[in-house]
C-alpha cells in the first residue's frame, strides 16, 4: 500500500475503487466512483484526511480475504462476491467499523455537493440547488472599517451583528448616535455560505463555512466527568449551532418569526416551579411586547396570515405579506388538524414571499435552512436593520475583528479589540458612552465574565427548546425538494391541557438533504448499502414523512456558562465551559410533543409512525440557546435589569438572546428582534449623561 506522502486519491487501490462501486453499483446512473465519489477524494484531502488509515486498513482486509478464497485480490472477484465478502467484513467489530467509514464517504461523495463538488446523486434524486431558470444574485456588500481606520472613540460599540445587535445599531444610528459595530466573521458573500452540504453550519460534518474556525475552543462539561474540549473546525452539531456570519444566525435561518404567547412571560406565575428548576417570569408581558412585535414583523418583513396560528396573540396590525404559497405537506397535514378539530396555519416567515423592501421573492429552493439566499429574499439583520444603520452616515461596520476585554466605567466605557484577526492581528482599544453586548447567548456570558463584569447570575440558566421529530411513510410524496422548508403548523398544544409546562409547537418536518437521507435512511427495512440502498434513494425515499415538535425547555440554574480554567482561545483568553443538565419535567413536554404528533401523523394516513431518537436534545449549545444574562427586577435571581443593563455597572448593556428568562414553545428569533427594539429605544430615552 502506498505510503502516507501520498495524496488521498493516489491510496485508492483497485480493490478501493472496486469496494466503493459495490457500496454504489452502476444501473442506469453511473457507479459510486465515477460518479462522484473519485472527484471527491480529489478534491476533499482536508476533510478526508482522517480516511488514509481506513483505505489502509480496508485494502488488507478485503484482499486477505479474497485471497483466502483463492483469488489474487478482491477487485477481480466477481460482483457477487464481492458482495458477500463485504456482507462478512461487516460481521466483526474492527471490520463492520472500516465498512461504515467507507459508506460513510461514498454517501458524501455521490450525495453532498461543496464548493469545488457538484455528484451525480443530487441530479439521480431530483435535488436542483437553485430552481431552474434562477440566477443566483449577491447583495451590494457593506464596506468594513481596517484596523487603520477605526477611531478612538464612538457613542456606542456594539459586539455582534446577530438580530439584537442589528437592531441595536439600527436604532441608535437612527437616533444619530455614532455606532462601531463588530463583528467576529469575515465578510463572505452569500455564494460562499450556501450549497456546501458538508460544511454548512446546519449540517456540516467538517470545518464549518459559518465559523468560528480554529483557536475558539469550547469545553463541554459532561455528566460523567469526563469533559470534552470541542474546537469550531469540525460537526456543528457538538461544538454548538449559532452561526459565526455577518447577520448571525439570521443569515442562514429559514426565518420563521413566531410571537411568544401571554404565559410565555409568566412562566412561573401559570406552572409554578418544579423542584430544581428556575422558571421565573419575565419583568415585562406581551401588551408591553406587541407594539415592538408588530414593528418587528414589518421592519423584519413577515409574510404570513391571520388565522388559527394567531388567535392568542392579539395584534395592532397585520403581517406586511402574505403567506408563502403551499405544497403537498400543507394540504395533507391541513386536512389531518381539522379531522382532529385542531387548529392550523402556513407558518409565518421571514422570506419575502412577494418582493419587499427592494428585494425579490423567495425562489422556494431546497436548502433554505442553514444556506444563505440565492437571491436575497431571506430576511435577516445582514440585509434589513443594518443595511439600514449604515445608511445613516453614523454606523460603520468592522469584520474580522473580535472584542477580547469590556471595561465599565463612570465616565466612558471601552473594549480591547484584535483586529484584522485572521490575517495580520491588531490590539486596538475604543473608548464608548455605551457598550451594547449581542454576542449570543455563550459568548455574551464568556465575554463579560472574561471581563470581570457581572454576578453569579450571569451564565446561568443556560437553555434552548425541546425537539421531538416523528418519522413515518406516506403513499404519496408529500415533501419534494421544494423550499423553504417548514410550512405548516398547529399551536394546540402550546399552553394547553395536552402537554405539560406549555407544551410546544408542532410543524412539518422539512425537506431532508439527499445526503442526510443516504446517511441515514429515515424508513424501515432499507439495504444499508449497495443496489437496494441506490433505488431506495431515486425511489421510495421521497415517500418519507414526518413531524417535528419544538418546546419549552425548563431552566436549571445549574447548565450554565462558565470559564474554562485551563483551556485558552487564541487571544490567551478562557474558553466557555458548558454544562446542560435536563429537568424531568422538559422530558414530559418532548414525551407529550411525541404524543401529538403521532396523532396528527395517523389522522393523515401515514403508517409505520415511530419517534427518531437522535442528539439534538443533548446539545449544550443550540440555536435556540438563551437565558444566561437573564432580565429581572432584583440582583438576587437576574443578570440584568429590565432593560438589559449587567447589574453593577453603568454603560454595559446586553441585546440578544442572552437577556430571555425562558424561551417560549416557538422559534425566538422574532421576540430577540422585539425586545431588541424595545432595550435599544430605552437606552436612546435614557442616554448616559
Amino acid at each position: 500500500m502506498p505510503d502516507d506522502d501520498l495524496t488521498i486519491i493516489e491510496l485508492v487501490t483497485p480493490t478501493i475503487r472496486a469496494a466503493v462501486n459495490r457500496v454504489i453499483p452502476a444501473d442506469e446512473w453511473p457507479a459510486g466512483w465515477e460518479g462522484g465519489v473519485a472527484d471527491y477524494f480529489a478534491t476533499a484531502a482536508r476533510d478526508l484526511a482522517w480516511v488514509r488509515p481506513v483505505l489502509v486498513a480496508l485494502d488488507a482486509r478485503l484482499d486477505a480475504s479474497a485471497q483466502a478464497d483463492g483469488a489474487d485480490s478482491f477487485a477481480v472477484l466477481a460482483d457477487d462476491r464481492q458482495d458477500a465478502a463485504l456482507a462478512a467484513l461487516d460481521t466483526d467489530e474492527d471490520g463492520a467499523a472500516l465498512f461504515a467509514a467507507l459508506r460513510r464517504v461514498c454517501w458524501e461523495g455521490f450525495y453532498a455537493s461543496s464548493d469545488r463538488h457538484t455528484p451525480v446523486g443530487l441530479e439521480m434524486v431530483g435535488f436542483r440547488a437553485v430552481p431552474e431558470g434562477v440566477t443566483p444574485v449577491e447583495p451590494d456588500p457593506i464596506d468594513g472599517l481596517t484596523a487603520g481606520e477605526v477611531r478612538h472613540g464612538y457613542d456606542a460599540v456594539v459586539i455582534g451583528s446577530g438580530p439584537g445587535g442589528g437592531v441595536a445599531a439600527q436604532v441608535l444610528a437612527q437616533a444619530g448616535k455614532s455606532v462601531l459595530l463588530i463583528e467576529r466573521a469575515r465578510a463572505l458573500p452569500n455564494a460562499a455560505l450556501r450549497g456546501d452540504h458538508l460544511h454548512g453550519k446546519r449540517n456540516a460534518v467538517y470545518w464549518p463555512s459559518a465559523g468560528p474556525g480554529p483557536g475558539h475552543p469550547r469545553v463541554a462539561e459532561i455528566r460523567d466527568g469526563d469533559d470534552r474540549i470541542i474546537d469550531g473546525t469540525g460537526d456543528a452539531a457538538l461544538y454548538g449551532l449559532n452561526a459565526m456570519a455577518f447577520g448571525g444566525g439570521t443569515r442562514l435561518w429559514q426565518g420563521m418569526a413566531w410571537r411568544f404567547m401571554a404565559e410565555d412571560f409568566n412562566m412561573a406565575t401559570v406552572y409554578g416551579n418544579p423542584d430544581g428548576a428556575s422558571l421565573a417570569d419575565w419583568p415585562i408581558d406581551y401588551d408591553e411586547m406587541e407594539p415592538y412585535y408588530t414593528r418587528a414583523e414589518w421592519e423584519l418583513g413577515v409574510s404570513g396570515v391571520e388565522g388559527g396560528l394567531t388567535r392568542r396573540t392579539p395584534r395592532t396590525a397585520g403581517y406586511p405579506m402574505p403567506p408563502m404559497g403551499s405544497e403537498p405537506a400543507r394540504e395533507l397535514l391541513a386536512g389531518a388538524a381539522e379531522s382532529l378539530g385542531w387548529g392550523w396555519g402556513p407558518i409565518p416567515l421571514a422570506l419575502n414571499s412577494v418582493p419587499y423592501g427592494g428585494r425579490p421573492a423567495c425562489v422556494r429552493c431546497p436548502q433554505c435552512v442553514g444556506h444563505a439566499c440565492p437571491v436575497n429574499a431571506k430576511n435577516g439583520s445582514n440585509n434589513t436593520f443594518i443595511p439600514r444603520a449604515v445608511a445613516t452616515g453614523n454606523c460603520e461596520v468592522m469584520y474580522d475583528a473580535e472584542v477580547i476585554e469590556v471595561r465599565d466605567g463612570v465616565g466612558r466605557a471601552s473594549v480591547t479589540i484584535m483586529a484584522d484577526a485572521s490575517t495580520r492581528p491588531v490590539e486596538l482599544t475604543v473608548d464608548a458612552e455605551v457598550v451594547v453586548v449581542s454576542a449570543g447567548a455563550i459568548e455574551t456570558p464568556r465575554l463579560l465574565l472574561a471581563s470581570g463584569i457581572g454576578n453569579d447570575q450571569l451564565g446561568r440558566h443556560l437553555h434552548d427548546h425541546r425537539f421531538v421529530t416523528m418519522l413515518s411513510t406516506v403513499d404519496q410524496p408529500a415533501k419534494p425538494f421544494i423550499g423553504p422548508g417548514h410550512s405548516v403548523a398547529t399551536l394546540d398544544h402550546v399552553h394547553a391541557e395536552t402537554i405539560p409546562w406549555g407544551g410546544g409547537v408542532i410543524v412539518d418536518l422539512m425537506g431532508l438533504l439527499p445526503l442526510t437521507s443516504a446517511s441515514a435512511p429515515s424508513m424501515l427495512d432499507v439495504p444499508l448499502w449497495g443496489a437496494g440502498h441506490k433505488e431506495w434513494m431515486r425511489g421510495r425515499r421521497a415517500n418519507v414523512f414526518g413531524v417535528f415538535g419544538m418546546g419549552q425547555e425548563i431552566p436549571l440554574p445549574s447548565s450554565r456558562v462558565t470559564l474554562a480554567p485551563a483551556v485558552r482561545d487564541r487571544w490567551g483568553k478562557p474558553a466557555a465551559a458548558l454544562r446542560k443538565d435536563v429537568h424531568w419535567a422538559s422530558l414530559e413536554v418532548e414525551n407529550g410533543m411525541a404524543l401529538a404528533g403521532e396523532q396528527w401523523l395517523a389522522a393523515a394516513g401515514a403508517r409505520d409512525i415511530r419517534r427518531h431518537h437522535g442528539t439534538a436534545t443533548a446539545s449544550a449549545a443550540g440555536e435556540h440557546s438563551c437565558g444566561t444574562a437573564r432580565m429581572g427586577t432584583s440582583e438576587e435571581n437576574s443578570a440584568t435589569d429590565p432593560y438589559g443593563r449587567v447589574h453593577g455597572t453603568n454603560r454595559i448593556v446586553v441585546c440578544d438572546s442572552s437577556l430571555h428568562p425562558t424561551n417560549g414553545s416557538v422559534n425566538p428569533a422574532l421576540t430577540i428582534v422585539a425586545n431588541a427594539l424595545r432595550v435599544a429605544e430605552h437606552l436612546v430615552a435614557e442616554w448616559p449623561a
